[in-house]
């Protein structure tokens, strides 16, 4: 099976993935990719969990072992995990988890083994670790681990350990001294040092944390209790940090800007902590094999490497720059909203460069700009129905939201036709945005007042109560005293009212 190495564009939908280069191992043989660490002369290093060795990739497309040799196959034709120090070519693993740069080297991590390896100078020893499940602290082969699985290296080359099964962060010393440096953790996986602090991804809770000076802070995520003790349930829910939900994270990188970058393992997404708001990055398509178990991260010049566990495909994300639209001045009054609405998925250009702020925005964008909002606040939703139009055929990019938004409601055919290309005015706008709130259960008693505008007369009657209750709410604001209600919305208004929703209701 060859493995492909493939880039995905940011933020331009939920649903991204782009091919690109193929990853090719001497024999194409299975993967499955689990840690990843910046590798010499600009290669990376990957660990396998499925071969139990170390890959060294180098030009996105050539991969050779690093470390470890793969072992004979089991009954169900895996290779069978061994624990065996030695020569780099002759040592064997149980299980490579995570990798990372210490001292001279690379730390690896072993659950199967309950031991922290470390690969330097041609050969594989054991760091820390007697072999057998325990928490004690000591010195090297002194001390005891319960799968361990994420590692980080602080500034002053200490070396930190998720010990996943004791719930407990440990940390070993460039001297090998092991001690606990957080305690009362529920299962936490993926770590990464930044600018002197240690962010966590607590996988047991689905949550996001930072630790510094020993004191822990959640940054997003909470934890649901499920039926059975000691679990939780898992969520998928963007927006606001302190609303947003996680299933089982596993991997986290942190950007120069403190964005913080999250493998959401098992809601099959990259996620994005910035500006205490949770935005999804990439998301695998429903007939797409790639971002089955995104588990590791690895920020790298702007690119975000994503290895994915069960698809064995190893992802890249541009996370450079948000997108430059050349028809959207920085000093426009929409700029900032088309930034973010883009940023958050809502919608993207009508070009490489280019966004079109002026032209119109049809019923087909509305419905489907609409839907991208509604899965922020529920990432299970299903985009669709039964509703039939005979203007709405099957297959379309606005299929989907199109029956989905007439089931719900929001949407009304026009003499039993969607009218998909039509324009979208700007009181049909707002009626829309009024009717989609009441089904979600959202306030919209607020009411305001719409005397101060000159063409108030204008406002048809079925949309009268929600034109007041957007300007009561400040979705619209009018210009030049007049609401010119009959007037086509454009693609500049239509994403500043979406950002104003949104920050009304906070999602």
């Amino acid at each position: 099976m060859k493995k492909r190495i493939t880039y995905l564009l940011l933020a331009l939908s939920l649903l991204l993935t782009v091919p690109a280069a193929a990853l090719s191992t001497p024999d194409t043989r299975q993967c499955q990719l689990s840690g990843l660490a910046a590798g010499p002369n600009a290669t990376l290093i990957a660990t396998d969990i499925y071969n139990k060795i170390l890959w060294q990739i180098s030009g996105g497309e050539t991969a050779v072992p690093f470390a470890g040799a793969i072992p004979v196959e089991d009954l169900s034709g895996e290779p069978e995990g061994v624990y065996l120090d030695g020569p780099a070519d002759k040592a064997f693993f149980m299980e490579p988890w995570a990798v990372v740069p210490f001292l001279d080297g690379y730390a690896v991590t072993d659950p199967g083994a309950h031991v922290v390896r470390y690969v330097a100078g041609g050969a594989v020893y054991t760091l820390a670790g007697s072999g057998a499940a325990g928490a004690r602290t000591g010195t090297d082969r002194t001390s005891d681990f319960d799968r361990p699985t994420g590692l980080a290296t602080g500034d002053d080359g200490t070396l930190y350990v998720a010990d996943t099964g004791n719930g407990i962060i440990r940390a070993i010393s460039t001297t090998g001294e092991v001690s606990d440096y957080l305690t009362g953790l529920t299962a936490p996986t993926g770590l990464c040092w930044h600018d002197g602090a240690l962010y966590i991804a607590e996988t047991g809770l689905n949550r996001i944390c930072k630790a510094e000076n020993g004191k822990l802070r959640v940054l997003a995520g909470s934890a649901v209790p499920a039926e059975d003790p000691g679990e939780y349930y898992g969520g998928y829910t963007d927006g606001p940090a302190e609303k947003a939900l996680f299933d089982h994270p596993q991997g986290v990188a942190v950007g120069e800007d403190g964005a913080v970058y999250v493998a959401d393992s098992n809601n099959m997404a990259v996620r994005v902590i910035r500006e205490g708001r949770v935005d999804t990055l990439a998301r695998a398509r429903d007939d797409s094999n790639q971002l089955l178990m995104p588990r590791s991260l690895l920020l790298q010049n702007g690119t975000l490497y994503v290895a994915d566990l069960y698809s064995g495909e190893l992802l890249a994300l541009n996370v450079s720059a948000g997108p430059v639209f050349r028809d959207v001045p920085g000093d426009a009054w929409y700029a900032d909203a088309v930034d973010l609405a883009v940023k958050r998925g809502l919608t993207n250009g009508t070009g490489e460069d280019t966004f079109s702020p002026a032209d119109p925005v049809t019923r087909a964008m509305f419905v489907t700009m609409l839907s991208r909002m509604h899965q922020l606040t529920d990432g299970s939703a299903v985009i669709g129905g039964k509703a039939s139009f005979p203007d709405v055929p099957d297959g379309t990019w606005y299929t989907g939201p199109a029956r989905w938004a007439a089931e719900l409601g929001v949407v009304r055919g026009v003499n039993g036709n969607f009218l998909p290309d039509s324009s979208i005015t700007r009181e049909q706008l707002v009626t829309m945005f009024h009717r989609y709130a009441q089904t979600q259960g959202l306030d919209v008693s607020g009411s305001g007042d719409l005397s101060g505008f000159r063409d108030a007369e204008a406002v048809s009657s079925w949309a009268e109560e929600a034109m007041r209750w957007a300007c009561g709410t400040g979705l619209v604001q009018g210009s030049g005293g007049l609401l010119d209600p009959g007037s086509s919305a454009t693609r500049a208004q239509i994403v500043t009212v979406f950002l104003r929703f949104m920050d009304h209701f906070g999602i």
